[in-house]
Order: structure tokens, then C-alpha cells, then sequence
């Protein structure tokens, strides 16, 4: 795809808006949805994924098998432990020391929606 291309569709004001596009609205001003970058991180980095969020899951499956009720919060750990090996791969000064508030809960929350998801879905079989 060509740049030109890529920016027909958009209509810039000024060049301004073109180089440095407008973050969204975000309370902690790192310019970008870390709950979705850490959900993505969870899912595709190995390490993390096999060491903590996967046991995660296996324990999300197995409440819905035995018809219990799941909550954001069996996802806990591993979003904490995630999150310490994000911000040693990724480090920013933007980015806070640790998960807390809301933050920690929507990023939760964002986590056992999407397994929730995948189970009713059958992606994760017996």
C-alpha cells in the first residue's frame, strides 16, 4: 500500500495534525490503551503466556466446566506478573511502576471478557 494511499481518506487541517495525531483521552497520558497492549503482550509473549497466563486460563475453563462463576479477578496474578515482565521489555517512563485502580481492573476485566469469549467459542477444548 502507498502512503498516498494510506492518507487519502484522511483529511488533515494542518501538517501538525498529520505528524503528531492527537492521543486519545487517556487518565494516565501514555498516549495509548495499555490494557490492549498488555492483553496483547499476555497472549503472544511465550514466557508470559505459558508461565502465567495460561495457568489463568486452565483455571477460568475449568470454574465454566464444573458451572461456577468466573470474575476478572482469577486473572489477577497474572495480569500483576505480566505486567512486570512488560515494562522490562517495553520500558517507559510513561508507563506506571505497577497496575493499580482502574487501570488494573479494566485490564481485568478486558482479560476474562476475551477467555470468556473463547470458551464459548471453543477455542479452548479438553
Amino acid at each position: 500500500m502507498r502512503i498516498t494511499e494510506l492518507l487519502e481518506s484522511k483529511d488533515f487541517k494542518d501538517i501538525d495534525d498529520m505528524l503528531n495525531p492527537k492521543k486519545h483521552d487517556d487518565e494516565d497520558g501514555i498516549g495509548f490503551d495499555l490494557a490492549e497492549d498488555l492483553s496483547f503482550f499476555m497472549n503472544n509473549d511465550d514466557d508470559a503466556y505459558r508461565r502465567h497466563f495460561y495457568p489463568a486460563i486452565v483455571k477460568c475453563v475449568e470454574s465454566i466446566k464444573n458451572k461456577k462463576k468466573t470474575s476478572p479477578k482469577m486473572f489477577k496474578e497474572a495480569v500483576v506478573a505480566s505486567y512486570k515482565e512488560y515494562i522490562k521489555k517495553f520500558p517507559s517512563k510513561d508507563l506506571p511502576d505497577s497496575l493499580e485502580g482502574k487501570l488494573f481492573k479494566e485490564t481485568c476485566e478486558k482479560i476474562h471478557e476475551e477467555v470468556c469469549d473463547h470458551i464459548s467459542n471453543g477455542k479452548y477444548k479438553d
